[in-house]
Protein backbone atom coordinates (compact mmCIF):
# COMPACT_ATOMS: atom_id res chain seq x y z
CA UNK A 1 0.00 0.00 0.00
CA UNK A 2 1.38 3.29 -1.15
CA UNK A 3 1.32 6.18 1.52
CA UNK A 4 -0.44 9.59 0.30
CA UNK A 5 1.70 12.23 -0.11
CA UNK A 6 -1.27 14.99 -0.03
CA UNK A 7 -2.90 15.59 2.74
CA UNK A 8 -6.64 16.20 1.53
CA UNK A 9 -6.01 12.11 0.05
CA UNK A 10 -6.14 11.26 4.09
CA UNK A 11 -9.49 13.50 4.84
CA UNK A 12 -12.77 11.56 3.93
CA UNK A 13 -16.27 12.72 4.26
CA UNK A 14 -18.58 9.89 5.82
CA UNK A 15 -21.51 8.96 7.53
CA UNK A 16 -21.73 7.54 10.81
CA UNK A 17 -24.59 5.48 11.87
CA UNK A 18 -26.18 4.11 14.87
CA UNK A 19 -29.66 2.50 16.04
CA UNK A 20 -29.57 5.09 18.78
CA UNK A 21 -28.79 8.56 16.91
CA UNK A 22 -30.01 9.88 13.31
CA UNK A 23 -27.25 9.76 10.46
CA UNK A 24 -24.43 12.20 11.39
CA UNK A 25 -22.14 13.42 8.42
CA UNK A 26 -18.33 13.41 9.95
CA UNK A 27 -14.74 13.79 8.93
CA UNK A 28 -12.65 10.60 8.88
CA UNK A 29 -8.69 10.77 8.96
CA UNK A 30 -6.07 8.02 8.19
CA UNK A 31 -2.89 9.04 10.13
CA UNK A 32 0.32 6.52 9.34
CA UNK A 33 2.20 7.65 12.92
CA UNK A 34 1.56 9.42 16.03
CA UNK A 35 -2.00 11.41 16.68
CA UNK A 36 -2.37 12.44 20.27
CA UNK A 37 -6.09 11.53 21.06
CA UNK A 38 -5.58 12.70 24.69
CA UNK A 39 -4.51 16.64 23.34
CA UNK A 40 -7.78 16.41 20.88
CA UNK A 41 -9.92 15.21 23.24
CA UNK A 42 -8.76 17.69 25.97
CA UNK A 43 -9.38 20.77 23.30
CA UNK A 44 -12.75 19.39 22.06
CA UNK A 45 -14.17 19.06 25.58
CA UNK A 46 -13.52 22.41 26.21
CA UNK A 47 -15.24 23.29 22.86
CA UNK A 48 -11.73 24.43 21.14
CA UNK A 49 -11.45 21.25 18.62
CA UNK A 50 -14.15 18.91 16.73
CA UNK A 51 -15.27 16.39 18.91
CA UNK A 52 -13.18 13.19 18.51
CA UNK A 53 -16.09 10.42 17.92
CA UNK A 54 -13.02 7.48 18.30
CA UNK A 55 -11.50 5.67 16.40
CA UNK A 56 -10.67 2.11 13.90
CA UNK A 57 -6.89 0.14 13.64
CA UNK A 58 -6.51 -2.57 11.50
CA UNK A 59 -3.06 -4.17 11.52
CA UNK A 60 -0.75 -2.66 8.50
CA UNK A 61 -3.55 0.19 7.51
CA UNK A 62 -3.13 3.76 8.85
CA UNK A 63 -5.41 4.37 12.43
CA UNK A 64 -8.78 6.06 10.83
CA UNK A 65 -10.12 8.55 13.49
CA UNK A 66 -13.35 10.07 13.29
CA UNK A 67 -14.55 13.58 14.28
CA UNK A 68 -17.02 16.09 13.92
CA UNK A 69 -17.11 17.22 10.54
CA UNK A 70 -16.58 21.36 10.82
CA UNK A 71 -18.81 22.46 7.77
CA UNK A 72 -18.81 26.29 6.19
CA UNK A 73 -19.14 28.92 7.71
CA UNK A 74 -15.69 28.33 9.30
CA UNK A 75 -13.25 29.14 7.20
CA UNK A 76 -9.01 28.62 8.14
CA UNK A 77 -7.28 31.46 10.44
CA UNK A 78 -4.81 31.34 7.01
CA UNK A 79 -7.77 32.82 4.52
CA UNK A 80 -8.44 35.15 7.57
CA UNK A 81 -4.86 36.55 7.13
CA UNK A 82 -5.33 37.51 3.07
CA UNK A 83 -5.10 41.08 3.03
CA UNK A 84 -8.25 41.04 0.75
CA UNK A 85 -10.02 39.94 3.99
CA UNK A 86 -8.59 41.44 6.69
CA UNK A 87 -10.52 41.65 9.99
CA UNK A 88 -11.50 44.79 11.40
CA UNK A 89 -9.68 46.14 14.66
CA UNK A 90 -12.67 44.77 17.21
CA UNK A 91 -12.40 41.05 15.57
CA UNK A 92 -8.47 41.04 15.89
CA UNK A 93 -8.97 41.49 19.06
CA UNK A 94 -11.18 38.57 19.41
CA UNK A 95 -9.09 36.69 17.69
CA UNK A 96 -5.96 37.23 19.84
CA UNK A 97 -8.33 36.58 23.08
CA UNK A 98 -9.29 33.27 21.50
CA UNK A 99 -5.84 32.49 20.46
CA UNK A 100 -4.48 32.99 23.85
CA UNK A 101 -6.87 30.68 24.84
CA UNK A 102 -6.27 27.80 22.77
CA UNK A 103 -2.59 28.28 24.00
CA UNK A 104 -3.75 28.33 27.69
CA UNK A 105 -5.86 25.87 27.61
CA UNK A 106 -2.29 23.63 26.05
CA UNK A 107 -0.42 24.75 28.33
CA UNK A 108 -3.13 23.72 31.71
CA UNK A 109 -2.54 20.27 30.45
CA UNK A 110 1.32 20.40 29.34
CA UNK A 111 0.44 19.81 26.33
CA UNK A 112 1.98 21.06 22.82
CA UNK A 113 0.05 20.92 19.35
CA UNK A 114 3.56 20.67 17.13
CA UNK A 115 2.06 22.42 14.61
CA UNK A 116 0.18 25.49 15.37
CA UNK A 117 -0.17 27.12 12.09
CA UNK A 118 -2.43 29.46 10.14
CA UNK A 119 -4.30 26.36 8.34
CA UNK A 120 -4.43 24.38 11.51
CA UNK A 121 -6.87 26.88 13.13
CA UNK A 122 -10.80 26.65 11.71
CA UNK A 123 -12.37 30.23 12.56
CA UNK A 124 -15.65 31.77 12.67
CA UNK A 125 -16.62 34.77 13.39
CA UNK A 126 -20.63 36.16 13.84
CA UNK A 127 -19.81 39.06 11.00
CA UNK A 128 -21.08 41.55 13.00
CA UNK A 129 -17.35 41.90 14.87
CA UNK A 130 -18.75 40.56 18.28
CA UNK A 131 -17.30 37.49 18.57
CA UNK A 132 -14.93 34.96 17.59
CA UNK A 133 -15.04 31.09 17.16
CA UNK A 134 -11.96 28.94 16.99
CA UNK A 135 -11.55 25.68 16.42
CA UNK A 136 -7.85 23.69 16.42
CA UNK A 137 -7.21 20.59 14.14
CA UNK A 138 -4.42 18.54 13.20
CA UNK A 139 -3.44 17.07 16.02
CA UNK A 140 -0.29 14.67 14.79
CA UNK A 141 2.09 16.19 16.26
CA UNK A 142 0.78 17.33 19.45
CA UNK A 143 1.08 15.53 22.81
CA UNK A 144 3.19 16.43 26.52
CA UNK A 145 5.66 18.81 26.62
CA UNK A 146 9.08 17.58 26.91
CA UNK A 147 7.72 13.76 25.16
CA UNK A 148 6.63 14.51 22.10
CA UNK A 149 8.78 14.91 19.28
CA UNK A 150 8.67 16.18 15.65
CA UNK A 151 10.37 17.38 12.64
CA UNK A 152 12.34 20.36 13.28
CA UNK A 153 11.13 21.50 9.84
CA UNK A 154 7.19 22.20 11.40
CA UNK A 155 8.77 25.24 13.37
CA UNK A 156 9.86 27.40 9.90
CA UNK A 157 8.97 30.92 10.93
CA UNK A 158 6.82 31.32 7.46
CA UNK A 159 4.42 28.55 9.36
CA UNK A 160 3.51 30.00 12.48
CA UNK A 161 0.02 31.38 12.91
CA UNK A 162 0.72 34.40 14.62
Amino acid sequence: MSRPNDAYQRLFLATLSSPSIPDLQVLVKLVSRSYSQDVHKHMADIGLAPKLYGYAEAKGAPTAYVMEYINRPFGTHCQLLKPEDKPSKNTAYHLKDALEKIIAALDEKKYVHGDLRSNNIMIQTDGMDKSVDLKVVDFDWAGKAGQVHYPAEQNRRDSVAW
